[in-house]
């Protein structure tokens, strides 16, 4: 039976798309051993290692398994398409989150309290080890060659060799507190540079947030300094409302005098009809007999009259009210007695003494009343009514006859328009104040502007969240609560209580630098020494222990994954090749023949062995170094496979990290995948990016990626190459980058080259590397 073989284009594919997947693996696993190498890893850095690799170990499982894709499905274009999209689709998702969950559910999360305790040390004596804190007996560790690509590699496996076999770091126990110290102290200070960059920066940040903060006293200062100014100010508007008032007021005067003469024009005929009507009923009805004709006259006489004065608006008025009133003198009085009695020949002085003794007034008035068609009589009578003086009260607030300003001045209801006034204006004056009272008006200016200066003042301070007293000194401001809080938060492990930023750099040691490396250590032994309950889950280490859990046995297995899938894949390109350029016949049997079989072995067969047998590593030829007594241990009591995978990573893994570098420096793939790994890693199963860190770690680590910074390095070699390794942008003095950490390498001729991750800050950040000479 024979079939004929798959399309040429399909094998031509799967050639194409296996050698580009060897370009993300082979830069997943150079950085891999450059990151773990060089220290255990910040959470975020390992989360975004960790996902950056699964997805592409996701990708190289899906091309392995598309060579078995059986014929029907590749047979068309379209359908082949399909087909190796679905596999993806099925595979990935399977390989990115399978790995992740085998590890958390078999390794992580069942780990007992020990191992989590052990896991720590060993992390530290890795990272002791890196820095060339410690030595160990035996080691052949050179550590002039930190960063070349065979101590990376064995740096990187180094913690999982520590935690596998316990007995490798049994000759150290003694000396644990004096390595965790000298690891801390030689860590601290080969960053001392660094941090008091870091701490020089905020220096900077916080002397011009300090210099905003003393302009804002000042400006409040000068508010409150010119109370005294504000005061003759509103006290000028003051006496300019009542000059303003004043003039009002005569206006409504003439006004109200206007009204009365055109009441007066109008209503004053009308009344002296009235009266004239009434007389003229008296004279033609004097008679006793014509009583009721001349009163229905007078009630005539009356309606119009009513009819006509209720117009005025004024209600009604009595019509003697518009009558003159004349005063009778007793001279007068008694030449009229006189003049009667004589023309009556005594007759009306009798009747005049018979009234008198009776009780009545004998014909003697005091007063005389006449009516009139004045104008300015009937004006007068009007502006004299109450009711239309009220009329001006209610449309002034004053009565009508006040005839001066200093009158007006000191009228209650000038006291209360001024109070409306002010009120209007945010100045407030009690009920009782009186124009009199200046002290209490001053009092009430000072209070205003005072209120207006700390609204003003908590405004600001709002808008940069801080709620601080002005007038602060420059050592009061950094010492302040909420400063502190701020410079904890920049400073992260590094802040000591009442840190100030102007301190030099020997103060800086002393008060910062030295006290944490003593809190470190400190710290670290209260980890190694306390009681295993602490790592249990729930307990205070117990995500500290998951996270150096994570940092020594997930890099071993990555690399161990990756080099197996890069090896897989290589393996097959020759093959793979071969069978593409070949001529091709037109059927082949499924009858696999031996000679067929033994090609597909070759290339596999040649990169499990070659890499052992013709590689030298300087930590697997000595048969008495304490890795190799370690590989003997792993055989001992597991198997020799594991025991051989380890040493062929030893081997191999050194010949492919520069070529991931090189590849990465090139391409810049894992730099441009965080975007996408900052994605991925929000919908993670088991995420545990942030469990192992504080509160505060967090903030920090939120504010950093949120900032900016503008890197400058700077170099004492001449022509000296710098690259940042971990990113696809070249260097250029000035560049715009995240903050976060950076690995930076610098080469010059004559000097050794330098390369080490530094972690940089938000802001203008200057970093000064002096290269050694050779």
């Amino acid at each position: 039976m024979t079939t004929t073989l798959k399309p040429f284009w399909w094998r031509f594919l799967l050639l194409l798309l296996a050698t580009l997947y060897l370009l993300p693996e082979a830069i997943f696993n150079a950085q891999l051993v450059s990151l773990v190498g060089l220290g255990t890893p910040s959470a975020e850095d390992l989360e975004h290692l960790e996902i950056y690799g699964r997805a592409v170990s996701g990708v190289g499982v899906a091309l392995l398994l598309a060579d078995f894709l059986p014929k029907a499905m590749v047979a068309k274009v379209g359908r082949s398409v399909i087909s190796l999209i679905a596999l993806v689709c099925l595979v990935w998702p399977v390989v990115f989150y399978g790995q992740k969950y085998a590890i958390e559910k078999t390794l992580i999360e069942p780990s007992s309290a020990q191992q989590r305790q052990f896991a720590v040390y060993s992390a530290a004596l890795r990272d002791a080890l890196a820095i060339n804190s410690i030595k160990v007996n035996g080691l052949d560790y050179d550590t002039e060659q930190l960063h070349s690509s065979e101590n990376l590699t064995f740096l990187a496996l180094f913690g999982g060799l520590l935690y596998s076999d316990a007995a490798l770091s049994d000759n150290l126990d003694e000396d644990k507190r004096q390595i965790i110290a000298s690891f801390v102290q030689k860590k601290a200070y080969q960053d001392f540079e660094q941090h008091y960059a870091e701490y020089s920066q905020l220096y900077n940040e916080l002397s011009s947030q300090y210099k905003s903060y003393a302009t804002g006293s000042k400006k409040y200062n000068q508010t409150l300094a010119e109370i005294d100014q504000r005061e003759q100010g509103y006290w000028q508007q003051v006496e300019q409302q009542i000059n303003d008032g004043w003039g009002k007021y005569q206006q409504a005067q003439k006004a109200h005098i206007a009204k009365a003469s055109a009441r007066a024009q109008k209503y004053g005929p009308k009344i002296y009809g009235y009266h004239k009507q009434v007389a003229n009923c008296s004279e033609r009805y004097k008679k006793s007999s014509q009583k009721d004709r001349r009163n229905r006259c007078y009630e005539r006489a009356g309606a119009d009259y009513r009819s006509d004065i209720l117009k005025a608006g004024i209600g009604y008025i009595e019509p003697d009210y518009w009558l003159i009133v004349e005063d009778i003198s007793a001279t007068e009085n008694a030449a009229s007695s006189l003049l009667m009695g004589f023309l009556t020949g005594g007759v009306y002085t009798a009747l005049q003494a018979a009234s008198l003794a009776t009780g009545g007034d004998g014909g003697i008035k005091d007063k005389r009343y006449k009516y009139t068609d004045d104008p300015d009589h009937y004006q007068l009578r009007f502006l004299q009514h109450p009711k239309f003086e009220q009329l001006f009260v209610a449309e002034t607030g004053y009565e009508f006859s006040i005839d001066n300003l200093l009158t007006f001045r000191s009228h209650q209801t000038t006291a209360k328009k001024l109070r409306a006034h002010f009120a209007a204006k945010g100045l407030t004056l009690s009920d009782s104040w009186s124009i009199n009272d200046r002290q209490r008006f001053a009092q009430a200016v000072a209070e205003k502007v005072t209120t207006e200066a700390n609204n003003q003042w908590r405004s600001e301070m709002a808008k940069h969240g801080l709620s601080l007293n002005p007038n602060l000194s420059w050592v009061a401001f950094q010492l302040n609560s909420q400063i502190q809080a701020r410079i904890a938060d920049r400073m992260g492990e590094l802040y000591v209580k009442n840190i100030r930023a102007d301190w030099n750099k020997k103060s800086f040691k002393e008060r910062v630098l030295d006290p944490n490396i003593e809190k470190r250590t400190d710290k670290y032994l209260a980890m190694l020494n306390s009681s295993q309950g602490k790592f249990v889950d729930g307990g205070e280490y117990a995500e500290y222990g998951k996270q150096a859990l994570r940092s020594v046995i997930i890099p071993p297995i990555s690399m161990s994954l990756s080099l197996f899938l890069i090896c897989l894949t290589f393996s097959k390109l020759p093959l793979k090749l071969w069978q593409l350029i070949k001529p091709a016949p037109t059927t082949v049997t499924n009858k696999k023949h031996p000679v067929t079989m033994l090609q597909k072995l070759i290339m596999p067969a040649v990169i499990l062995i070659a890499p052992v047998l013709f590689i030298n590593n300087t930590f697997t030829r000595d048969a008495q170094s304490p890795v190799n007594y370690f590989l003997t241990k792993v055989e001992e009591s597991s198997n020799p496979v594991f025991s051989y995978a380890i040493r062929w990573t030893l081997h191999a893994q050194p010949v492919l990290h520069p070529l991931g570098l090189a590849f990465e420096d090139t391409l810049g793939i894992y730099e441009r995948f965080s975007p996408l790994s900052h994605a991925l890693a929000k919908v993670d199963i088991l995420r545990h990016g942030d469990s192992s860190l504080s509160e505060g770690q967090q903030q920090r680590r939120q504010y950093m990626v949120e900032q900016k910074t503008k890197l400058t390095i700077t170099t004492n070699a001449p022509n000296a190459i710098i690259r940042i390794m971990n990113i696809g942008p070249k260097y250029r003095p000035g560049l715009i980058l995240k903050a976060s950490s950076y690995d930076i390498q610098i080469s010059a001729p004559g000097y050794k080259t330098y390369r080490r991750w530094h972690q940089i800050d938000a802001g203008e950040f200057t970093l000064s590397i002096d290269l050694n000479a050779e």
